[in-house]
């Protein structure tokens, strides 16, 4: 629940438990010189406050942030019921406080005088406690959230800037590879060889950690219908050169209906580049990767089959873990950097689907991606994914 919301509850709630014909929730500022109005119940528009109400010029709140419930018999007889807004006669009002801390007040108004005693201050106090560690909550977590998009923010601008001189390094070890700086002794061309398998090591972490920051310090992206089809058709098609130079055979399954799912198209694309490059990176020469689509229920899903080395059953719960990498696959000349399936996991779950994977060390691995079906001529535009994975459940156990 958002804080606005929070808020609006609790201005009601005390409304409510005291009977009272308004009641106002008002929050510090960050310096704690000014009180603004944060939610109010019942009270009418003209009297809701705008404008910050400097609690130095306010003895009313003054006392009431100094830690006790403050009660107003008859705003016409008591000089520190200025503040009140509108003709109301009585008031209570209670600090918001958050071990020790005070973060506003709740005041709850009538129109009659001397409605409010101390039963009613006990009363409320339970509500107002509620209500301050849901401001103090909401604080915290905007903070944390602050905290992470700076940390998302500040690998993105390091990668970023590391990018041009890895890409520049790498090239020219290339070229020093190829003989174009003449002929290597065996001795060279093995060194030479190791610093090109770091650099596309860096290169991968780097292209990895963009991915990753860019994620984090985004927004909600703004999704679209997008045919899932053409978007595993074209992962297919970009490491078909990789798959034939490497001797894996890759086989492309396409499902001949159109099949459309409401994602960002870039992020779709990421997701099935990464599992078929994953597949066909950890299958040896002479192996098979299938890439599968079709329609199920009322979801779409897509499997990625391959005759690889397999990842240990040990290994499966850490396997989206950022920075996590297989055993096995450590110890194979791949280069990784553990990001990869991290950041498509992230990017499946931002589309509303869920990613599964079966795998056998020495066999293979299957990873499915299940997407809910937009259906273009249906009168509602979501099929429910939990309802088909319960049916595939079912089915499977």
């Amino acid at each position: 629940m958002e804080l606005g919301q929070a808020l609006a509850r609790l201005s009601d709630g005390a409304r409510l438990t005291l009977r009272a014909d308004a009641a106002v929730v008002y929050l510090l500022d960050e310096d704690g010189a000014c009180l603004r109005m944060a939610a109010a119940s019942g009270l009418p528009a003209a009297f809701q406050r705008r404008e910050p109400l400097e609690v130095a010029h306010s003895s009313l709140n003054e006392d009431v942030l100094a830690g006790q419930p403050l009660i107003v018999a008859d705003a016409r007889a008591d000089p520190r019921a200025v503040d009140l807004p509108g003709d109301y006669r009585s008031a209570l009002c209670i600090s918001l406080t958050h071990e020790g801390d005070p973060l506003g007040v709740l005041h709850v108004y009538a129109d009659a005088p001397r409605r409010w005693g101390e039963e009613d201050a006990h009363l409320l106090g339970p509500l107002a406690d509620l209500g301050a560690a849901a401001v103090a909550s909401a604080r915290e977590l905007a903070a944390l959230a602050a905290l992470e998009a700076d940390k998302a923010n500040f690998i993105h601008v390091a990668t970023h800037e590391l990018r041009s001189p890895v890409a520049t390094a790498q090239s020219l070890v290339r070229g020093v590879l190829k003989g174009y700086a003449g002929p290597l002794t065996d001795v060279q061309a093995d060194l030479f060889g190791r610093i090109s398998r770091r650099l596309d090591f860096l290169e991968s972490l780097v292209n990895d950690l963009l991915d990753l920051a860019a994620g984090k310090a985004a927004g909600p992206e703004e999704q679209e219908l997008v045919l899932l089809n053409a978007c595993v058709g074209r992962a297919v098609l970009l490491l078909q050169p990789r798959a034939e130079e490497k001797g894996v055979e890759l086989v492309h399954r396409a499902c001949c209906e159109e099949l459309v799912v409401r994602g960002a198209e870039g992020g779709l694309d990421r997701i099935f580049v990464n599992l078929v490059g994953n597949a066909v990176k950890y299958t040896p020469s002479g192996g098979r990767v299938t890439v599968s689509m079709q329609q199920v229920d009322d979801g779409v899903e897509v499997a990625v089959t391959d005759t690889g080395i397999g990842i240990p059953a040990e290994s499966l719960p850490h396997l989206f873990q950022e920075f996590y990498r297989a055993p096995n696959a450590k110890a194979s000349d791949e280069v990784g950097t553990g990001l990869g399936l991290a950041i498509v996991q992230d990017l499946v779950e931002r589309y509303g689907g869920c990613i599964e994977v079966e795998s056998r060390v020495g066999q293979g691995s299957t990873f499915t991606v299940i997407f809910p079906l937009f259906h273009l001529d249906a009168s509602e535009n979501y099929c429910r994914l939990p309802a088909y994975l319960e049916r595939k459940n079912t089915t499977t156990s």
